[in-house]
This record gives C-alpha cells, sequence and structure tokens, in this order.
C-alpha cells in the first residue's frame, strides 16, 4: 500500500512539476522573443504571424471535444485491461484525426486562395499570409496525428513525458530565433521551420507509446462502431468548448477584418497578450488538479464537503490571481516599456483591463470545476453562446473606434456575464452553496489588493522615482521589481492582519461565553 501511494504521489508530483516548468518555460520564452521578432521583422510583417495561426487555432473546433473524451475513455480501458478495445479505438481515432487535418487544410488553402477581401491589410501583407497559411496546411496531418498519442500517454499517466518533450521543444524553438538572426532568415522560412518543429512532436509520441506497449500498431483503423461511443460523449464537451474558443481565438480575426489597420492592430493584441496567457499559463497547472477532487466530491454527494472545498479554494485562488495580476496592473507602463518601447505605452490601459479579467477568470477556476463535475452544463452552454455573440458582436462594433481594446472589451463581457450565470443559478440551485461566501472569499483578497496599488502607487509618487528619466530597459524592470516587492509585502501583511483579527475575535467569543 504504502508503494503505492508513493508512485501515486511522485505520479501527481512529476506531472505538476513538468507541466508547470513547461508552461512557465514557455511563457517566458514567448515573453522574450516577441520584441525581438517584432524589431526585426516590424510590426506589420509580425501581425501576419499572428492572423495566420488565429485563423489556424479556430480549427481546433474539428476536434469535437476528442481531446477529453478520448483520454476519459483510454483510461478506463487501461484500468480494465482491454487493451484489444484501446487498439480498434485508438486506430480509428487516427483515421479521424486524418480526416480532420484534411479538412483543415483544405479551409486554410482556401481563405488562402480566395480569402483577400476578409482582412484589412495590403497585397504584399496577404501575399506573406497566404505562404503562412500553406505552410500550416502542410503540415496538419503531423499536427493532429501528434493528438491521439498525446492522449493515450496522458491516459497511461505519462503526462509528464508529454510536457518534457514540450519543454525540449521549447528550448528549440528559442534556439530557433538565435538563426533567425544569424542567417538572417525571412519571416517565411522562420514560420515554415517553427511549424515543422512544433509538427515534429508526433514522432517521440509515437515510439514511446509502442515502448509502453500501450498500442501495438500506428496504422489507421476502421472499427466505427466502437469509436461512436467516444465521439457522443465528447461531442457534449465540444458544444460547450465551441462557444468559449469562439470568444477565445476570434480575437485577432476579428480585428483583422473590422479594424482600420489588421496587421498593426494584431501587433498590439499580440503584444499585449503575452502577460494575461502567462499567467494563466501557470494558474492551468493549478486548476488541473480541481476536476478529479470535484467529480470524487460530486460522487459522493456531501454537501459539507463540497461547501468546504469551494469556500476554501475560491479563497485561495483569489489570493494567487491577485498575487500573480496586481504586480502587472499597477507597472503595466513599465511593463511594456521594457517589453517593446515607450511607443507602446498607449496599450497600458487595456493592458490593465485584460488583467483584471484575467483576475476573475482564474479566481472562478474552483467553480467551474464543480459545475463541470455536476453535469449540468445545459444552462452553462446556453450562457456560453449568448455571452460568445455579444463577445464577438462587440469586437467587431467597437474595432474601428478602440482597435485592439474592442477585443478586450469583449472578452471582458464573456467573462463577467459567464460569473453573473454562476451567481444566479449555479451557486444556490445546483451546488447548493451560498453566494454571498463565494462572494466575499472573492472580495476581501480583491480589496486589499486594490488597497495595496493604491498605497503603491501613491509612495512611488511622492518619491518621485516615476519622474526619473529612464533610458534603458533593465531601468524598467528593476522599477517594477521594487514595486511588486513593496506591494505584496502590503497586501501579505493585510491578508496575515485580517486573520489575526478573526483568530483573536474568535477567542475572544469563547472566552466571553464561558466566563
Amino acid at each position: 500500500m504504502k508503494s503505492i501511494s508513493k508512485l501515486a504521489s511522485n505520479y501527481y508530483f512529476n506531472t505538476f512539476f513538468w507541466n508547470t516548468l513547461q508552461k512557465i518555460l514557455n511563457a517566458v520564452v514567448g515573453f522574450i522573443t516577441v520584441p525581438l521578432l517584432l524589431k526585426y521583422y516590424g510590426a506589420e510583417q509580425y501581425g501576419i504571424l499572428s492572423l495566420a495561426t488565429a485563423c489556424n487555432g479556430y480549427m481546433s473546433l474539428l476536434d469535437f471535444g476528442l481531446n477529453t473524451g478520448a483520454v476519459r475513455y483510454y483510461s478506463i480501458w487501461i484500468t480494465e485491461g482491454k487493451h484489444e478495445l484501446l487498439e480498434r479505438v485508438s486506430r480509428t481515432n487516427i483515421t479521424f484525426y486524418a480526416i480532420i487535418a484534411i479538412i483543415n487544410a483544405m479551409v486554410l488553402c482556401v481563405i488562402a486562395l480566395y480569402g483577400r477581401s476578409l482582412f484589412s491589410i495590403n497585397d504584399e501583407q496577404f501575399f506573406q499570409l497566404q505562404q503562412c497559411l500553406f505552410i500550416i496546411a502542410i503540415f496538419s496531418l503531423l499536427s493532429w496525428g501528434a493528438t491521439n498519442y498525446n492522449q493515450l500517454l496522458i491516459s497511461d499517466k505519462q503526462m509528464a513525458f508529454t510536457s518534457k518533450m514540450q519543454t525540449i521543444l521549447v528550448f528549440v524553438k528559442f534556439a530557433l530565433i538565435g538563426l533567425v538572426f544569424l542567417l538572417k532568415m525571412s519571416l517565411s522560412l522562420y514560420f515554415l521551420l517553427l511549424t515543422a518543429v512544433t509538427s515534429s512532436l508526433v514522432f517521440p509520441y509515437i515510439i514511446k507509446c509502442k515502448r509502453s506497449r500501450i498500442i501495438n500498431s500506428t496504422r489507421p483503423g476502421w472499427f466505427w462502431s466502437d469509436f461512436k461511443k467516444v465521439l457522443l460523449f465528447s461531442f457534449s464537451v465540444f458544444v460547450l468548448s465551441l462557444f468559449q474558443i469562439t470568444a477565445t481565438q476570434t480575437r485577432p480575426i476579428v480585428l483583422g477584418m473590422f479594424s482600420d489597420s489588421g496587421a498593426v492592430v494584431n501587433t498590439e493584441f499580440r503584444i499585449i497578450e503575452v502577460i494575461p496567457s502567462f499567467i494563466i499559463m501557470v494558474a492551468a497547472s493549478l486548476s488541473s488538479l480541481f476536476l478529479p477532487k470535484t467529480s470524487e466530491l460530486v460522487v459522493r454527494g456531501r454537501n459539507s464537503e463540497i461547501c468546504a472545498f469551494a469556500y476554501k479554494w475560491t479563497s485561495l485562488t483569489t489570493i494567487f490571481s491577485c498575487v500573480l495580476c496586481f504586480p502587472f496592473i499597477i507597472s503595466s507602463s513599465e511593463i511594456l516599456c521594457a517589453y517593446v518601447g515607450n511607443s507602446y505605452r498607449y496599450l497600458s490601459p487595456w493592458l490593465i483591463i485584460w488583467l483584471f479579467t484575467t483576475l476573475l477568470q482564474v479566481y472562478s477556476s474552483p467553480s467551474y470545476a464543480l459545475i463541470m463535475a455536476s453535469g449540468k452544463t445545459k444552462v452553462l452552454v446556453i450562457i456560453s453562446a449568448i455571452c460568445s455573440i455579444l463577445s464577438v458582436g462587440l469586437n467587431a462594433i467597437l474595432a474601428p473606434l478602440y482597435g485592439v481594446g474592442s477585443a478586450v472589451i469583449g472578452y471582458f463581457i464573456y467573462i463577467f456575464l459567464s460569473l453573473i450565470c454562476y451567481y444566479l443559478f449555479y451557486y444556490k440551485q445546483v451546488l447548493h452553496i451560498s453566494p454571498k461566501i463565494i462572494f466575499s472569499t472573492f472580495f476581501y483578497p480583491v480589496i486589499y489588493g486594490v488597497l495595496a496599488s493604491i498605497i503603491t502607487v501613491f509612495l512611488f509618487k511622492i518619491s518621485n522615482i516615476n519622474n526619473i528619466e529612464i533610458n534603458y530597459r533593465i531601468g524598467y524592470v528593476l522599477l517594477f521589481t521594487i514595486k511588486s516587492i513593496v506591494w505584496l509585502s502590503l497586501f501579505v501583511a493585510m491578508i496575515l492582519l485580517k486573520k489575526i483579527i478573526i483568530i483573536d475575535f474568535r477567542q475572544f467569543c469563547i472566552k466571553t461565553k464561558f466566563d
């Protein structure tokens, strides 16, 4: 029993460690490489990369939720020892993803050949976009093929291996940036090599699957009767993710279609996207642990345990999201100046709004996990559909007026209305937890974060540190670091002070009662 427990703890530790490391490294490399490539290729050319990857990103909807459904059934069959069934379904999954890859490639080629009128870019920029779309289309088969083997490895509790491979990939991508400057690569050649390197993950995945004897064959199969069960379950997951992906992945596309300058605005979007994406990546390593636990709680049906989980983890994730978001909020101008230069300081207000939206998104992750575990997602699907349509619509309407800000406003509306749905319906009627307590566990840490921010900004203002002329990026980084330390000290002091007051008050009540 001890050895089994030890193996389980090693699995969770290794998975969490490598998954977190991979995400942090990926975010850090992205943070470093964006200004380098932006300076080398220019804002307009680099914006084309964002537009091309956004067009392809929306094609991930063709997965139809299989990334969740396949893992669920693969895990069950591995546990039950149904290796023949696993083999048949995984081989059919290869066929399914091959069909999806062909459709993906065809759609991208159609956009490349006939989509000139869709985007507000000039002929030279569209020619660059065409090349990027054709490159993605060529590697579609390998990219989609890797998905099936990734699902098999995760189901066999080998997510640490996939995270290790992705970590190696991050270093390869960083080395590729060095080659750009060394060999003076064109944008098309860089994108070709980047896509080829990313798609090559399929090969170590296949080797690992065969060596681990998860599967014996990589030949495509045609066992649709066995595959149907997985597909039907996956489709229910797909309906919900459809609207979530629409709200996120269409933002650069809508900006490219409705703003006055599609390439430049997409570059601005890419610049302010990096920090919120980094925060979400870090938070995802924590939130990925919620769903197994919440599923267990829902099966037990003990409302006291569900309430305890919801209140405790909402409080902790709120504090965690405050620590991640507020330092960047109070130093948004310094971060942008250090990142891409003074000329992009004007994006600071939009970055602040996006960071606050990210805070809302991260803090609600325990609640979202409980809702998904309950299986009662019908209302959530309807609300997500309405919010998604409003988000995309606002982005399109406001794009000519606010540029990149329209995407920020649209996404804030999507997250905010989703939270309203949680409070008005799910907390009380489905999960049977108190909306007031959930709100209080969110409200107080955020208020402390705001107060700490006001004090920090005031201290730096009266000290005239912000007025010092800074000519070097290292100066902005140093200023951000000092501000963050001051804010964190104030925030932690307020949290600890509240706990001390609560403990003293409880002891006073107990003492009074016995006296």
